[in-house]
């Protein structure tokens, strides 16, 4: 249990538009093993990986923007992401509590991730918004919220997802303590392609190996649990 698990049961149903059969009774670490290795993701010769321990968050947006932004692209080949890593990380903490700016300690705030990946979306043609929500992925409502994650891959919207650890080892490791990024992927089986900026690498994953988990998933920054995601919604008229 962590601290999502209790806010997931206080959140709203989620209908998912794709339903998968989920096998019964089985084991997460059956579907993937904890020692997989990743695809490096490269531009230009520089490793995608975060430069510190609290910009995680600012990497998967630098990831999601890039996707559909060229010109990052290119500054990125050029010089690099640490530069571009710093404004964006300056980005998702300003105004984060109104006024105030948010601790750097404490890395980005889902609802600055969904704030930044909504204009990245509106600004290649997608009328959405994205909704930070809690998540227990061992309910219903949690698998319906991995399904929903796969429909959005694979129509070209990547996925934002925070993972974190169980409240048995400690109040700390119950709260969102990573964050990493579905990629946009067309795909025919249930499985994402996930980018940990802590690795620089992207996993391909299994959507039921996300589920009822016991021990750290490499995917997941090597975090146990999927704890909040960052969805994308149609935009209501």
């Amino acid at each position: 249990m962590n601290l999502s698990t209790i806010l997931a049961r206080l959140a709203r149903p989620v209908v998912s538009p794709i339903q998968f059969s989920w096998p019964e009774h089985f084991a997460a670490e059956d579907w993937f093993a904890d020692d997989a290795v990743g695809v490096p993701l490269e531009v230009g010769g520089h490793r995608l990986t975060q430069s510190t321990g609290r910009t995680c968050g600012a990497m998967v947006v630098l990831v999601a923007r890039m996707v559909s932004d060229s010109a990052l692209r290119e500054r990125i080949e050029l010089e690099g992401p640490a530069g571009a890593e710093a404004e964006i990380y300056a980005e998702l903490r300003r105004g984060a509590l109104g006024p105030l700016t948010w601790p750097a300690a404490y890395g980005s705030p889902p609802w600055q991730v969904a704030k930044a990946l909504t204009a990245i979306a509106r600004e290649g043609g997608w009328d959405v918004s994205y909704t930070a929500t809690p998540v227990d992925a061992d309910t219903e409502r949690g698998r319906a919220i991995l399904q929903w994650i796969w429909h959005a891959a694979g129509v070209g919207l990547p996925v934002p997802l925070f993972t974190g650890g169980e409240l048995a080892e400690g109040l700390a490791r119950a709260v969102p303590r990573h964050v990493v990024l579905v990629m946009p992927a067309a795909d025919t089986s249930p499985e994402l392609s996930i980018y940990d900026p802590g690795s620089g690498s992207v996993y391909r994953v299994p959507i039921f190996s996300m589920a009822q988990r016991s021990t750290p998933l490499p995917a997941f920054g090597h975090w146990t649990r999927l704890v909040w995601a960052v969805l994308p919604q149609p935009t209501k008229e």
